[in-house]
């Protein structure tokens, strides 16, 4: 990440960062630039909404606004995170969980999210990743209606680690539409997307062992 003089305002209000193919043990990250001065020349994040690892143990939503006197760093888990500005609008992503970092600057605080998985914008520009994060969502849903104990879930959730959460998810998503004899288009648009990450992964050297089952990682 460029560093910028700590008296600026932002130049840009979030970027994300997606590893090169040659580069398969680069991470994913998401730069977030908190303000509460607007430069109104691009979408101003005002605050910024992360689910993180409380201490007791269980998942809460960190909630940054500038300036930003609290802990430098925590440990992200799986959910929504969100990006609002002052006019109400919001921009969010799904995170399978990784390692955020605060660092405090005089206009701005960068809030930066490092992940061994993919973190997915969901915006009109990637209607797929909003359809993919839909499915996740089910997918988890359905593991914590197993646990009596909400916390023992988020407990489990918390433990797992990010890229085999993500490749689990991508693996059981893809074997309940790929036994539909009847697709539909967005369906059909999903198994595509759904086969060339796991592909691009596969190219990069990524995936090294057998993609553990949900059932596993939640065992």
């Amino acid at each position: 990440m460029t560093q910028q003089p700590g008296n600026t305002l932002p130049k840009i209000g979030y970027l994300y960062h997606y590893p090169r193919l040659d580069h398969p043990t680069d991470n994913f990250r998401l730069d977030i630039h908190v303000s509460s001065e607007p430069t109104n020349k691009h979408f101003d994040v005002l605050r910024a909404q992360i689910p993180v690892k409380a201490e007791e143990g269980y998942i809460r939503l960190l909630k940054v606004t500038h300036p930003w006197k609290f802990e430098k760093s925590a440990q992200v888990c799986a959910g929504i995170l969100s990006m609002e500005d002052r006019k109400g609008s919001k921009e969010d992503a799904f995170t399978f969980g990784g390692k955020l970092t605060i660092e405090n600057q005089e206009k701005q605080d960068i809030c930066v999210l490092v992940s061994s998985a993919p973190i997915l914008e969901m915006s009109g520009v990637v209607p797929l990743h909003i359809q993919f994060v839909e499915e996740v969502e089910i997918l988890l849903a359905k593991i914590q209606a197993r646990y009596s104990d909400h916390q023992a879930y988020e407990e489990r959730l918390i433990k797992t680690e990010p890229f085999a959460l993500y490749l689990a998810c991508l693996q059981s998503i893809l074997e309940k539409y790929e036994v539909l004899s009847h697709k539909t288009e967005n369906q059909y648009r999903l198994l595509i997307y759904l086969h060339s990450q796991l592909h691009r992964l596969e190219s990069a050297g990524m995936i090294r062992e057998p993609i553990l089952h949900l059932d596993d990682l939640f065992d």
